[in-house]
Protein backbone atom coordinates (compact mmCIF):
# COMPACT_ATOMS: atom_id res chain seq x y z
CA UNK A 1 0.00 0.00 0.00
CA UNK A 2 2.90 2.30 1.03
CA UNK A 3 4.78 1.88 -2.17
CA UNK A 4 1.52 1.77 -4.45
CA UNK A 5 0.90 5.36 -2.63
CA UNK A 6 4.92 6.49 -3.31
CA UNK A 7 4.46 5.55 -6.39
CA UNK A 8 1.17 7.59 -6.98
CA UNK A 9 2.89 10.87 -5.68
CA UNK A 10 6.31 10.13 -7.59
CA UNK A 11 3.88 10.52 -10.79
CA UNK A 12 1.56 12.75 -10.03
CA UNK A 13 5.11 15.32 -9.13
CA UNK A 14 6.87 14.29 -12.57
CA UNK A 15 3.61 15.11 -14.39
CA UNK A 16 4.17 18.41 -13.16
CA UNK A 17 7.63 18.75 -15.09
CA UNK A 18 6.23 18.08 -18.73
CA UNK A 19 5.48 21.32 -20.10
CA UNK A 20 3.98 21.71 -23.07
CA UNK A 21 6.33 24.29 -24.55
CA UNK A 22 8.88 22.56 -24.84
CA UNK A 23 9.32 21.95 -28.19
CA UNK A 24 8.33 25.85 -28.79
CA UNK A 25 12.12 25.89 -26.46
CA UNK A 26 13.63 23.77 -28.39
CA UNK A 27 13.11 25.41 -31.37
CA UNK A 28 13.77 29.31 -30.23
CA UNK A 29 17.21 27.65 -29.50
CA UNK A 30 18.13 26.23 -32.97
CA UNK A 31 17.08 29.08 -34.19
CA UNK A 32 19.64 31.19 -31.78
CA UNK A 33 22.30 28.09 -33.06
CA UNK A 34 21.66 29.07 -36.74
CA UNK A 35 21.97 32.50 -36.57
CA UNK A 36 26.00 33.83 -37.51
CA UNK A 37 27.97 34.59 -34.79
CA UNK A 38 29.70 37.45 -33.21
CA UNK A 39 28.60 40.57 -31.33
CA UNK A 40 25.16 41.94 -31.87
CA UNK A 41 25.77 45.69 -33.87
CA UNK A 42 26.19 48.15 -31.33
CA UNK A 43 23.87 51.26 -31.78
CA UNK A 44 25.32 54.43 -31.13
CA UNK A 45 24.05 58.15 -31.35
CA UNK A 46 25.27 60.73 -32.66
CA UNK A 47 26.04 63.31 -30.46
CA UNK A 48 24.42 67.29 -30.91
CA UNK A 49 27.12 70.08 -31.81
CA UNK A 50 28.57 72.33 -29.11
CA UNK A 51 26.94 75.38 -28.95
CA UNK A 52 28.62 77.72 -27.13
CA UNK A 53 26.09 79.69 -24.61
CA UNK A 54 26.49 83.68 -23.42
CA UNK A 55 25.77 83.83 -19.67
CA UNK A 56 23.35 86.39 -19.53
CA UNK A 57 23.55 87.11 -15.59
CA UNK A 58 27.22 88.50 -15.15
CA UNK A 59 26.32 91.36 -14.73
CA UNK A 60 23.28 90.23 -11.75
CA UNK A 61 24.04 89.41 -7.99
CA UNK A 62 25.85 85.83 -7.70
CA UNK A 63 23.60 83.81 -6.81
CA UNK A 64 25.78 82.80 -3.96
CA UNK A 65 26.09 86.07 -1.92
CA UNK A 66 23.36 87.18 0.29
CA UNK A 67 20.95 89.87 -1.27
CA UNK A 68 22.18 93.32 -1.09
CA UNK A 69 19.26 94.05 1.78
CA UNK A 70 20.58 91.46 3.92
CA UNK A 71 23.79 92.71 3.73
CA UNK A 72 22.71 96.15 4.21
CA UNK A 73 21.04 94.83 7.53
CA UNK A 74 23.77 93.06 8.89
CA UNK A 75 25.55 96.19 8.30
CA UNK A 76 23.60 98.82 10.32
CA UNK A 77 23.03 95.91 13.29
CA UNK A 78 26.43 95.57 13.14
CA UNK A 79 26.55 99.34 13.76
CA UNK A 80 23.64 99.89 16.02
CA UNK A 81 25.70 97.07 18.31
CA UNK A 82 29.32 98.27 17.81
CA UNK A 83 29.48 99.16 21.62
CA UNK A 84 29.14 95.17 21.98
CA UNK A 85 32.22 94.35 19.68
CA UNK A 86 35.08 93.09 21.07
CA UNK A 87 38.48 95.28 20.44
CA UNK A 88 40.13 93.83 17.92
CA UNK A 89 43.54 95.43 18.19
CA UNK A 90 43.84 93.80 21.27
CA UNK A 91 46.53 91.39 21.64
CA UNK A 92 45.65 87.89 21.67
CA UNK A 93 46.27 86.01 25.03
CA UNK A 94 47.45 82.19 25.16
CA UNK A 95 43.92 80.59 25.56
CA UNK A 96 42.16 82.14 23.21
CA UNK A 97 43.35 79.93 20.12
CA UNK A 98 41.17 77.29 22.35
CA UNK A 99 37.60 76.93 22.07
CA UNK A 100 35.66 77.21 25.13
CA UNK A 101 34.91 72.89 24.81
CA UNK A 102 38.12 72.37 25.10
CA UNK A 103 39.34 74.21 28.17
CA UNK A 104 38.98 72.06 31.48
CA UNK A 105 38.69 74.06 34.63
CA UNK A 106 41.45 72.08 37.16
CA UNK A 107 41.50 74.61 40.36
CA UNK A 108 40.85 77.81 41.82
CA UNK A 109 43.16 79.16 44.48
CA UNK A 110 43.63 82.79 46.41
CA UNK A 111 46.71 84.39 45.55
CA UNK A 112 47.77 87.66 47.27
CA UNK A 113 43.84 88.52 47.77
CA UNK A 114 42.77 87.59 44.60
CA UNK A 115 40.96 84.16 42.85
CA UNK A 116 43.10 82.40 40.49
CA UNK A 117 41.65 79.61 38.41
CA UNK A 118 44.02 77.35 36.46
CA UNK A 119 43.12 75.71 33.07
CA UNK A 120 44.19 73.16 31.33
CA UNK A 121 44.24 73.41 27.32
CA UNK A 122 44.11 70.81 25.03
CA UNK A 123 48.13 70.92 25.11
CA UNK A 124 48.27 69.88 28.42
CA UNK A 125 50.42 73.11 29.81
CA UNK A 126 48.11 74.75 32.80
CA UNK A 127 47.83 78.22 32.65
CA UNK A 128 46.40 80.45 35.56
CA UNK A 129 44.06 83.41 35.13
CA UNK A 130 42.24 86.13 36.60
CA UNK A 131 39.62 87.52 36.38
CA UNK A 132 39.51 89.97 32.97
CA UNK A 133 41.66 87.37 31.49
CA UNK A 134 40.01 86.50 27.72
CA UNK A 135 40.29 82.83 26.69
CA UNK A 136 37.96 81.17 24.28
CA UNK A 137 37.52 81.71 20.18
CA UNK A 138 34.27 83.67 21.10
CA UNK A 139 36.45 86.43 23.06
CA UNK A 140 35.33 85.20 26.27
CA UNK A 141 35.98 87.94 28.92
CA UNK A 142 36.16 85.68 32.84
CA UNK A 143 33.92 87.65 35.11
CA UNK A 144 34.15 85.71 38.10
CA UNK A 145 36.28 83.10 39.76
CA UNK A 146 34.68 81.22 42.24
CA UNK A 147 35.65 78.15 44.23
CA UNK A 148 34.23 75.42 42.08
CA UNK A 149 33.86 77.14 38.67
CA UNK A 150 34.92 80.43 36.43
CA UNK A 151 31.75 83.09 35.20
CA UNK A 152 32.37 83.99 31.40
CA UNK A 153 30.86 86.43 28.99
CA UNK A 154 31.65 85.71 25.76
CA UNK A 155 30.26 87.87 22.18
CA UNK A 156 29.47 86.16 19.07
CA UNK A 157 28.04 87.77 16.20
CA UNK A 158 25.60 86.97 13.56
CA UNK A 159 24.44 88.79 10.69
CA UNK A 160 20.97 88.53 11.77
CA UNK A 161 21.39 90.00 15.43
CA UNK A 162 25.01 91.78 15.12
CA UNK A 163 27.20 91.47 18.21
CA UNK A 164 25.51 89.19 21.32
CA UNK A 165 26.65 88.76 24.82
CA UNK A 166 26.03 84.58 26.14
CA UNK A 167 27.01 83.10 29.18
CA UNK A 168 29.35 80.50 29.61
CA UNK A 169 30.76 79.01 32.66
CA UNK A 170 33.43 76.13 33.43
CA UNK A 171 33.21 73.84 36.05
CA UNK A 172 35.63 72.06 38.20
CA UNK A 173 35.72 68.35 37.06
CA UNK A 174 35.37 66.24 40.71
Amino acid sequence: MKRLLCLLLCSVGLSGCSDPQLGQLDQTLSEIRRAPGGQAPEIVKKLPEYQSLDYRFSDARSPFLAPEGVRKNALQVEQVMSELAPDQQRTQEPLERFQLQTLRLVGTLRMGGQQVALIAPPEGDIVSVREGNYLGTNHGLINQIGPQEISIVERVFSPQHGWQERQATLTLEE
